[in-house]
C-alpha cells in the first residue's frame, strides 16, 4: 500500500504539484468565501449527496482514459524518462487517482462531522468552560472537511482537462500519419 501511494504521490507532483495547483488554490478561496454555509451544522448532507455520483463518474472517466488510443498510442505515452520523471500515462493516471482519493475522503470527513456535531444546552453547567472550545473545534474541522469537498469537485473540472488533453494527443499522434499519406498536388 505504501509503495502504490508513494507511485501515485511521485507520478501526481508530491506537494510541490499540490500548492502550485490552481484547483488547490481557488479551494482555498472558495472555502472562506463560503464560510456562511460549512460554519453551521447540516453543510455534510450536500457533500453526502453530491459525491456519491460525482465518485461514479470518476470511475467511468478512468475507464474512458483507459480506453483513449490504441497499442501504439499507448506505447508512445508510457515509460518513465532516463531521468525518472514519471511518464505522461503515468501523470494523467495520477490526477485520476487523486481526484478519487479526494472524493472518498470527502465523503469520509462529511460523515465523520455529520456524526460527531453536538450542541451543549446553555444550561448544562460545562457550557461556560467548553463550549468555545467546540466551536473552534468544530469550526476547524468544518473548514477542512468543507475544503476538501470543494477541492474535490474543482478537481472534476482537472480530470475531465486531462481527458482532453490525452485526447489532443491521441487526434495529434492520428493526425501525422494521415497527413503524410495524402499524395502531393500534381503539376498541370
Amino acid at each position: 500500500m505504501k509503495d502504490i501511494f508513494f507511485r501515485y504521490w511521485e507520478a501526481y507532483g508530491g506537494i510541490g504539484a499540490l500548492v502550485k495547483s490552481p484547483y488547490f488554490i481557488a479551494s482555498i478561496i472558495i472555502t472562506i468565501f463560503l464560510y456562511p454555509h460549512w460554519s453551521s451544522p447540516g453543510w455534510w448532507e450536500d457533500s453526502l449527496s453530491i459525491m456519491p455520483n460525482l465518485l461514479g463518474f470518476s470511475l467511468g472517466g478512468y475507464a474512458m482514459w483507459i480506453a483513449i488510443g490504441d497499442d501504439n498510442f499507448r506505447k508512445l505515452i508510457s515509460g518513465a524518462d532516463e531521468d525518472g520523471t514519471p511518464s505522461p500515462f503515468m501523470e494523467i493516471n495520477a490526477a485520476f487517482v487523486h481526484f478519487i482519493i479526494l472524493q472518498i475522503l470527502s465523503i469520509i470527513t462529511s460523515i465523520v462531522a455529520k456524526a460527531y456535531f453536538f450542541s451543549i444546552p446553555e444550561s448544562n453547567f460545562l457550557h461556560p468552560y467548553i463550549s468555545s472550545w467546540i466551536i473552534y473545534f468544530s469550526i476547524a474541522g468544518y473548514f477542512m472537511a468543507y475544503f476538501i469537498f470543494i477541492y474535490a469537485l474543482l478537481t472534476a473540472l482537472a480530470a475531465t482537462f486531462a481527458l482532453l488533453r490525452v485526447a489532443s494527443w491521441y487526434d495529434a499522434s492520428q493526425t501525422k500519419p494521415r497527413a503524410s499519406d495524402k499524395k502531393p498536388p500534381r503539376n498541370h
